[in-house]
């Protein structure tokens, strides 16, 4: 069996053109929605739990457990971080517009491994398990291999987002390294996807996304690789994981979005200490949607009389109802 980079033109890859602009036509949508809700939100405690999502997605996939926790409280300290990777993970989305090169790589492998001499793979590579089987190019063949990769990756002006699918996919078949050619790939499309939006923010986690479907992940790029060239499975599978990250991350954002949408709202009401605390705890959903007095007494810690005057000046404001009443206790709700 041939493995892609044994074909001589192997890196000519191909796809299938209407199928793959189709997907990259919803996807390029949904992107441009997701810009425009995270620029209402406007969090930077939310860009820092994606973050932190995908470092431990990242990690996760091959194998390596790291603890969410302390990952963000690293990435809190943001360039004094004490974690050396997660501050070049940090730098690869902060600085995407840097180019890619030989030195920037050498840096993030070190940091992953412990490795201080700079330097590709001096052995051959393979991967064998009961469902795929994967040798990559020789060790001779690394320098030209990774120089025709770099130039492409800072050259080509196709689609950013096509490009980052196509990389993934190139770095891994040379898999120019002993160890952490997943994790680096992952960063270095991290950073593609930046690019391809024109920010230095990560919008959405795609990472943890791909390690809910890690088996299929494999399986889809070993197809490939066991493949002639062409690309369109893997590039289409790619774009479907990118589509569900942004939609698992919209659903992550309509709390802030209610959040912002509903205080927006209350710009020149006056409200007292205890309003506000009530309003936070509807909105951060402390208490239900259809809360009660008892509900309310219990955040304020105060009496059911104390809590239920501030339930009845939030009504005479207009930011709260009451609603039908039904079953024993009174409930009241936002008005949104």
């Amino acid at each position: 069996m041939l493995f892609i980079h044994q074909f001589p033109d192997w890196t000519h890859f191909r796809f299938d053109n209407k199928r793959v602009l189709d997907a990259l036509g919803k996807t390029c949508f949904e992107e441009g929605r997701l810009a425009g809700l995270l620029t209402f939100v406007n969090s930077k405690d939310l860009e820092t739990g994606v973050i932190t999502d995908d470092i431990v997605a990242n990690f996760a996939i091959d194998g390596y457990a790291l603890d969410l926790d302390d990952v963000a409280k690293d990435l809190a300290l943001r360039s004094q971080a004490h974690s050396v990777h997660i501050r070049n993970y940090l730098g690869a989305i902060e600085n995407s517009a840097n180019p890619l090169t030989p030195e920037r790589l050498f840096g993030w492998h070190s940091a992953l491994t412990g490795h201080k001499t700079p330097g590709y793979r001096e052995t051959s590579y393979e991967v064998v398990s009961e469902n795929m089987r994967f040798a990559g190019p020789g060790p001779e063949r690394l320098q030209t291999e990774m120089g025709h990769f770099f130039d492409w990756f800072e050259k080509s002006p196709m689609d950013g987002t096509i490009k980052a699918a196509i990389a993934h996919f190139w770095f891994l078949t040379i898999s120019p390294f002993r160890e952490g050619n997943g994790r680096l790939i992952r960063t270095i499309t991290a950073l593609q996807l930046c690019r391809a939006q024109k920010t230095n923010h990560l919008p959405f986690s795609l990472n943890r996304q791909i390690l809910e479907n890690r088996d299929r992940y494999f399986r889809t790029l070993n197809k490939a690789q066991c493949g002639n060239g062409d690309l369109t499975d893997w590039i289409l599978w790619f774009l479907s994981q990118i589509d569900s990250a942004i939609e698992n991350r919209k659903k992550e954002l309509q709390a802030g979005i209610r959040h912002a949408t509903f205080m927006n709202k209350l710009t020149g009401t006056p409200t007292g200490e205890r309003e506000q605390v009530l309003l936070e705890a509807a909105l951060a959903g402390e208490i239900p949607r259809e809360f009660t007095a008892k509900d309310v007494a219990r955040v304020f810690g105060t009496s059911h009389d104390t809590a239920l005057r501030e339930i009845q000046s939030l009504i005479k404001k207009g930011i709260v109802k009451a609603n039908p009443k039904g079953g024993r206790s009174q409930r009241y709700s936002l008005v949104e």
